[in-house]
């Protein structure tokens, strides 16, 4: 567990918190850019890009004094749910938002899957969220606050060879309106599923057809989608913030940020 904070603020209550799991690249980074820009203190939990997460809070530091800490820990570990919890509750005081964006993606065909697979995907995909979910609940209670769930638009209609992402995705969607009943009526629980928003980082980890090239593939997903185009981490990040800070009536819901893609599925 890695703990960098700048001092506590003045007034901690005057301003939402939000922690935003996978913080330091990529969606999580945008969605981070949003809610700070919205006025927001972050806790910004990372586990392998500490050098990308630092960079981020003292961007944030820099802007405003106090008003973000980071948190480094692997989210196949237990106990570090409460233990992100503990951290903001300790620099801010509060919890307004929980952002449960941090995932991990990459194939598990059924007939070479291990075990050991499974059980990293389900944790980091389902079971860490539910947890971040229940151990910040009471706090979230206490502000009327949200949780928002980053999803898959593939939760609703599977993907070839990565069975285990899309169970877990699927779970957590499932597990994401039982929350929202659950926690009703002082904490709201709503998801969001992207389509074609940014391609994985590594070759292999790209949704293809053995006998295609990937880059055939990224086009053939773009051909079948209504806008016919890559959509923006801004899109994404504008929906979470939306859901959390805006959609005062809505909970128990899922927003496609596709493009029109689920249409094709």
């Amino acid at each position: 567990m890695v703990y960098l904070t700048d001092g506590k603020p003045d007034d901690p209550m005057s301003i939402p918190t939000v922690i935003v799991t996978g913080a330091a690249k990529r969606l999580g980074r945008t969605i981070a850019e949003q809610f700070f820009t919205r006025g927001c203190n972050l806790v910004l939990h990372y586990n392998h890009s500490a050098q990308e997460a630092k960079a981020l809070a003292n961007k944030f530091i820099m802007q405003r004094e106090n008003s973000c800490a980071v948190v480094g820990c692997d989210l196949e570990q237990d106990n570090v749910a409460q233990q992100i919890i503990d951290i903001a509750l300790e620099k801010f005081g509060h919890i307004d938002y929980l952002i449960n964006n941090a995932s991990v993606f990459y194939p598990t065909p059924v007939e070479k899957a291990s075990n050991d697979m499974m059980k990293s995907i389900l944790k980091i995909n389902w079971r860490q969220p539910e947890k971040l979910a229940l151990a910040a609940r009471p706090y979230l209670a206490e502000q009327q606050g949200a949780i928002v769930n980053l999803i898959d638009i593939y939760a609703e209609a599977g993907l070839s060879e990565h069975t285990f992402y899309v169970a877990a995705k699927a779970a957590l969607l499932e597990s994401s309106r039982m929350m929202a009943r659950a926690f009703a009526p002082r904490v709201r629980v709503n998801c969001v599923s992207p389509g074609a928003i940014l391609w994985p980082e590594q070759k292999e980890d790209n949704p293809s057809d053995k006998n295609e090239p990937v880059d055939k593939i990224k086009q053939k997903i773009l051909d079948n989608s209504a806008l016919k185009r890559l959509g923006s981490p801004a899109d994404i990040a504008s929906t979470a913030t939306f859901l959390a800070m805006d959609a005062s009536y809505m909970t128990g819901c899922n927003i496609r940020v596709d493009g029109g893609r689920r249409l094709y599925l």
